[in-house]
């Protein structure tokens, strides 16, 4: 099979692989406890199927139903099956992936139509009951590389070679490793990292050879990675695609924000201790990812699956792009486990704001707009660290975060107003006047920038990079006060307006 498509990978035979029990996943006991919401809408769709589900016995499968279902039966009965069928879909995929169980829509699609077919009057309950014995809960994993990250070492260009030596975000779920440069040393390293993770069953070494041995996957050994764990399970081309960029983007902005904590507490590793400066041939020749799925036995091993990443060459790298040093030494410090331990609780509510409300459908508009615009500011943040941006365009990008996390939109006094919110957000914290000073000159810098082309002025960029990640942490404590209001929903939230 082409390692590089779903070949032989339908809705239909994953249905059958899933009868199988080969589904991956995170969470067992949360499947446990999934439970479509009762409304009207799903009570009336399960009706309707009830009394239809003779009509769907004429279809072995959905795709059958699809292509053939407007020539057997009557156009409203099969507009009304197709409705309802995907009534039911969305409630039970809005409610999985609440619990980070992300079955795509195409294999949901399928349970749902095999339900209603064969079991009618209890289709949402068939489904969970059956993706739950399937072990859909088990946990994978996401491995994507970066470029520019190293891990702090005990002496000036130390090489860590060590399966052990990588850093566990234990908070996020989410491992961090330096390039090893050999291939035995990244199957090892890959092993170690999903077994901490709590991922069930080896990595195969043949199995990872021939993935990274397909074309354009130099960065297995040459450059760090990231492995994020999480439940996915596709029948469909792309179709989580958006949950691991998604996933990828959080779990960077994760490591970027604890990486600006230490330095503004002088705890910054130094340019010579970092694995980033040693052994280094990274590529940025990035066309793929691998996706790690569980199987239902432990002594079974992971099923790879290499997937091409469909985004524009500049969204791979700045997606990769991690230039920063963190040690392990850092994290374990009191006040960064603390901090990672309130990132990361913020930034999970922006991640599954995001998925609700901008990833899929819905109707709350507000929630939509803020929700896409805390993402679009994590990502101008990510970009104020990169190494392929010149200073002056990295002071741009922080100075984007700010007024993209903080406002509604553009008007006069923009700089005046974030300085106001930025003291909103950090009532109580110690040295709020140093936090408003650093962006205020980032603000100002910003602005010389863009109408000279260039600056002189001195920025504080650092403490102004750690003082996004405590605006970032209250802002998304107040996410869930949002109003209904379209009307500066973001200064309403702070009560500043």
């Amino acid at each position: 099979m082409d390692p590089d498509t779903n070949m032989g990978r339908s809705p239909n035979s994953w249905y059958e692989s899933i009868s199988e029990g080969i589904l991956p996943g995170r969470g067992q006991m949360a499947l446990k406890d999934v439970q479509a919401p009762a409304s009207k809408a799903i009570s009336n769709a399960e009706t309707f199927l009830g009394r239809k589900h003779n009509e769907l016995t004429a279809f072995d499968t959905l795709e059958h139903f699809v292509f053939r279902g407007e020539d057997v039966l009557d156009e409203r009965t099969f507009r009304g099956l197709s409705h309802n069928l995907m009534i039911i879909r969305a409630a039970l995929a809005r409610e999985l992936w609440k619990a980070e169980v992300y079955v795509g829509v195409s294999i949901v699609d399928e349970l749902v139509f095999q339900a209603a077919k064969n079991r009618p009057g209890g289709i949402v309950q068939d489904v969970l009951s059956f993706l739950t014995t399937s072990n859909a809960g088990k946990p994978g994993f996401v491995l994507y590389p970066l470029h520019g990250f190293g891990i702090g070492t005990a002496t000036p260009f130390q090489w860590v070679g060590d399966a052990d030596a990588f850093l566990h975000l234990r908070s996020m779920d989410v491992c961090l490793a330096p390039q090893t440069n050999d291939f035995g040393s990244t199957h090892k390293l890959l092993s170690k990292m999903a077994s901490r993770l709590g991922v069930s069953g080896k990595i195969d070494a043949s199995d990872l050879a021939h993935h990274t041995r397909a074309g354009t996957m130099d960065w297995m050994t040459s450059n760090p990675l990231m492995m994020v764990k999480l439940a996915s399970h596709t029948g469909a081309y792309f179709e989580n695609q958006f949950i691991y960029t998604l996933k990828i983007r959080i779990s960077s902005a994760l490591t970027a924000m604890l990486y600006a904590l230490a330095a503004d507490r002088g705890e910054k590793v130094s340019d010579f201790n970092t694995t980033a400066r040693v052994n280094n041939w990274e590529t940025l020749d990035i066309h793929h990812y691998l996706i790690g799925e569980a199987r239902k036995k432990k002594s079974e091993a992971v099923d790879l699956r290499r997937v091409p990443m469909n985004l524009a060459a500049l969204d791979l790298a700045r997606l990769s792009d991690l230039t920063l040093s963190l040690g392990a030494d850092t994290l374990r410090l009191s006040f960064m486990r603390d901090a990672q331990r309130r990132l990361t609780q913020a930034l999970k509510l922006v991640e599954i704001g995001h998925l609700e409300h901008v990833n899929t459908t819905s109707k709350d508009r507000v929630r939509s707009k803020v929700y896409a615009r805390v993402v679009t500011a994590l990502d101008w943040y990510r970009q104020s660290f990169s190494a392929r941006v010149t200073d002056d365009e990295a002071v741009v990008a922080l100075a984007v975060a700010f007024e993209t996390l903080l406002t509604d939109a553009y008007a006069p006094g923009v700089s005046a107003r974030v300085r106001k919110r930025i003291r909103i957000c950090l009532k109580g914290k110690h040295g709020i006047d140093d936090y408003v000073d650093a962006v205020r000159s980032i603000m100002e810098a910003r602005g010389e920038i863009v109408h000279n082309g260039s600056t002189i002025k001195e920025v504080a960029v650092i403490k102004a990079q750690a003082a996004f990640a405590l605006c970032l942490e209250d802002v998304a404590s107040r996410l869930p006060n949002l109003g209904r209001s379209l009307d500066q929903p973001v200064g309403k939230m702070l009560g500043e307006v």
